[in-house]
């Protein structure tokens, strides 16, 4: 018979899966992300087109209809999710130690695409005004509010 505790060390996750399930989100967040930026590159030459058509002082109608990004909002709540599943991988570390480094962490964010430094301080400027680090923030604050990584 196996005690109450011997059942729970069971059924909770390793530290190496919960770092497997971190990889495969990003892997498939970046799979999206190919995905939105193609879509993007396709409304880029529509609107581009569609430029040549229309009248002087007249909006683009690709360029109105493709203002709401679903995709950027999708994206954002994914590292929103990802970073929220790292910080609970740390919390269950015996000395709640992260599994991973942030440092790793934020070049992960960096390096994946997901992110655009510039587009982040544009759009946030009290992220700008403090001098913070716009990844650091992003990862450690602006995901959780909601605040887009970039254009997507």
């Amino acid at each position: 018979m196996h005690a109450p505790s011997d059942v729970v060390a069971e059924t909770e996750p390793t530290l190496g899966e919960d770092v497997e399930a971190l990889r495969a989100e990003l892997a498939e967040t970046q799979g999206r992300l190919k995905e939105a930026q193609g879509e993007l590159a396709r409304l880029v030459r529509l609107a581009e087109a569609d430029l040549q058509r229309r009248r002087p002082g007249e909006q683009s109608s690709v360029v109105a209809s493709s203002v709401r990004r679903p995709a950027a909002k999708e994206v954002a709540a994914r590292i929103a999710r990802f970073a929220h599943l790292y910080r609970e991988a740390a919390a269950a570390t015996p000395d709640r130690a992260p599994v991973i480094p942030e440092a790793t962490m934020l070049e992960w964010l960096e390096t994946s695409g997901l992110f655009d430094r510039q587009f982040y301080l544009a759009c946030n400027d009290d992220v700008a005004n403090a001098g913070a680090d716009p990844t650091q923030h992003y990862y450690n604050h602006g995901s959780e509010e909601g605040r887009l990584p970039s254009t997507l």
